[in-house]
């Protein structure tokens, strides 16, 4: 079953000379309990699709369906996306005023989640990645590679079933970075679709195949295999 399907989308930032045409006519489908991963240079439009792919932004033309819904005509994209669609960003984006497990459960309690019920999926999904420790910590009291594995618990948490993951490995150390991949591998063998954005070819191999970006377009498509191995 497909879970997320991109047909022929373009993203322009800006008019004129001045355009930035981010994706150019890309078409993707990921399937559930697939993980495909996205490699290419900086400025090739990784982080552009996985905005789209999700509804953080919107595509200049082309269309967008998470299933059967295309998303330009869903009304709440907030809600869609608290629900179904879960995100690891570059910049992490946490809440410095909340402490890790109340980043966790924002996005339940904002869906109507009642505070106990959310923390204790928070604290599962906290234990899951093994940092049960920092639950009461805020952001500040962490370091990079722990506000990583915070961020990576909040796209977890729930059931969602379409998980984004920008470079999630990028602040942490090689086997940590290992028991990420094997964390997001284990959701998509449960039913969830992942698409990944990676520059390593060691976390691309977790992958079912990999699609490689340049200038905003799909060049190749490749079983991960053949990328690196494991």
């Amino acid at each position: 079953m497909t879970v997320v399907r991109l047909a022929e989308v373009a993203r322009v930032h800006g008019e004129g000379a001045t355009a930035v045409h981010a994706l150019k006519g890309v078409s993707l489908e990921v399937g559930a309990g697939e993980l495909v991963a996205v490699m290419g240079p900086s400025g090739s439009g990784k982080s552009t699709l996985l905005n789209v792919a999700g509804g953080l932004d919107r595509p200049t033309s082309g269309t967008v369906h998470l299933g059967e819904r295309d998303l330009a005509t869903v009304r709440d994209l907030a809600a869609l996306r608290r629900r179904e669609v879960g995100y690891v960003f570059q910049d992490l984006n946490l809440i410095t005023s909340l402490t890790a497990a109340e980043n966790v459960m924002l996005p339940r309690e904002l869906d109507g989640v009642r505070p106990r019920a959310a923390r204790k999926e928070a604290m599962a999904v906290l234990a899951e990645i093994g940092v049960t420790d920092l639950a009461d910590r805020f952001p500040e009291e962490l370091s990079g590679g722990q506000r990583q594995r915070i961020a990576i618990a909040r796209a977890l948490v729930g059931t969602r079933r379409l998980l984004l993951a920008d470079e999630p490995t990028g602040a942490l150390d090689t086997r940590t970075g290992d028991e990420i991949l094997q964390l997001l591998r284990t959701r998509c063998d449960a039913g969830a679709a992942v698409l990944l954005v990676t520059h390593e070819p060691r976390y691309a191999a977790w992958a079912d195949r990999v699609v490689f970006l340049r200038d905003g377009m799909i060049t190749d498509t490749t079983d991960s295999s053949l990328v690196s191995a494991r």
